[in-house]
């Protein structure tokens, strides 16, 4: 009877844990610490509100990178051969920047498919949307 309870309740344990790693939630400090950014915009059922207060919680704390046009000139002043720490802070740079890129393309695409809620359209319900217009307009 005692192994029985046991089990009931490790299975009751084990079932909220995976409840609650389906729908994570995070704190502003999450968001200034990581940029967690970079992942919501891969995920299509990201709200759109929260990837941007991600996004803008992120460089409140942390520094914007320079964008290609602010660093003219900066290969002249670079070492020939910089140490490989140098190296890493460089690529970490480098993909920042592109993925700052990648968040300004994914709002701008990403706005007209937006609901009251933050919930973006999916892309079904999207192509659904385009097929709609597109009967409509033959038609006439």
């Amino acid at each position: 009877m005692k192994i029985r309870n046991f089990y009931i309740t490790l299975g009751c344990v084990l079932l909220s844990l995976c409840a609650n790693a389906q729908s994570p939630k995070y704190t502003e400090k999450d968001y200034a610490r990581e940029p967690l950014w970079i992942a919501m915009l891969d995920d299509t059922t990201a709200n759109y509100f929260e990837v941007e207060k991600a996004f803008n919680t992120y460089f409140k704390h942390n520094d914007l990178p320079a964008s290609e046009h602010d660093m003219i000139g900066e290969y002249k002043a670079r070492e020939k051969t910089p140490s490989k720490k140098k190296q890493v802070k460089i690529e970490q740079d480098s993909y920042l920047r592109r993925q700052v890129k990648k968040y300004h393309r994914w709002h701008e695409k990403m706005l007209p498919y937006v609901q009251d809620d933050g919930r973006i359209l999916t892309p079904t319900e999207r192509l659904a949307i385009w097929q709609q217009i597109k009967d409509e307009n033959n038609r006439k």
